[in-house]
């Protein structure tokens, strides 16, 4: 798989130059570039291993990160867990050396595992996009929609695609007699077979995906941009409203006739004061 098999596609080198006779200058460069490399690949692998592990142990043990939007990224994130453990010290070793050491069974696995979860990894980020694009277009109706079994639905889904896109046709390739011929000719070499209808497939596997998730987010980002104006807009005219509820409160307070009626009658009613006679 060319676009989702990120691991595999190593650059190739010329195998002939092994069987040439080295000299000590260059059998320290190639010395130097495989430290080099092997430090930088494990770190990169375990920094891998340590943010996916730590995101899997914050949505299982944190309960408030229990909801259907974090089980999708909790999968996630045990598939690219997968990768680092199961297929990137095997591509590093065969990054290092620049040739497969470790057997044609191997060989199958690393590449079977490769395709699984690197295509497991794409469809759950489109899955992602889809429970965001649903969460954010209908987020009333989605609402009593988005349960746990929900996710365990679209997890599966994904797994289940994956495994149909890596394993069947792996034991197919591998029962015909040229790939086992072709194996026996280059027994230091561990890449996929480039059969045309593998090679489809995969193109499927990968740019559809990616072309629905352009798609979604692109639909997200104008329904947020639209809510979030109307939001705007909103606040706005309350605050225009609330300036000028400020600054003449006695435009908008109205005596009624009833009231001024009230006043004048209490006035007119009001005792007025005896005035006091002295008799001398």
């Amino acid at each position: 798989m060319e676009g989702a098999n990120n691991t595999t596609a190593w650059p190739e080198f010329d195998n002939s130059s092994s069987n040439k006779t080295l000299t000590p200058e260059d059998e320290e460069v190639k010395l130097s570039y495989q430290i080099v490399a092997s430090l930088v690949l494990v770190a990169l692998i375990l920094c891998a291993i340590f943010g996916n592990a730590c995101v899997v142990a914050a949505i299982a043990l944190e309960r408030s990160l229990q909801n259907v939007a974090n089980y999708l990224i909790g999968s996630l994130a045990v598939t690219d867990l997968m990768v680092s453990v199961l297929v990137l010290p095997m591509a590093a070793l065969y990054q290092v050396l620049n040739r497969w050491t470790l057997g044609q069974i191997p060989c199958d696995i690393f590449i079977s595992l490769d395709v699984l979860c690197c295509t497991s990894s794409i469809l759950h980020l489109c899955a992602i996009a889809l429970d965001r694009y649903w969460a954010i277009t209908e987020p009333i109706e989605y609402m009593k929609k988005r349960t746990p079994r929900r996710a365990a639905v679209l997890i599966s889904v994904t797994w289940l695609v994956g495994f149909s896109i890596s394993v069947p046709p792996m034991l197919i390739m591998r029962s015909q007699s040229s790939s086992m011929a072709e194996d026996r000719a280059n027994p230091k070499q561990c890449k996929i077979r480039q059969d045309p209808w593998y090679t489809i497939l995969n193109f499927r596997a990968f740019y559809i995906p990616l072309i629905l998730m352009l798609v979604l987010y692109g639909r997200i980002f104008k329904a947020a941009r639209f809510r979030i104006r109307r939001t705007v807009r909103k606040t706005e005219k309350k605050k225009v409203a609330n300036s000028c509820l400020a600054l003449s409160p006695a435009l908008f307070h109205k005596k009624s006739p009833g009231d001024v009626h009230g006043k004048s009658w209490k006035r007119s009613v009001e005792p007025r004061p005896l005035l006091s006679v002295t008799v001398r």
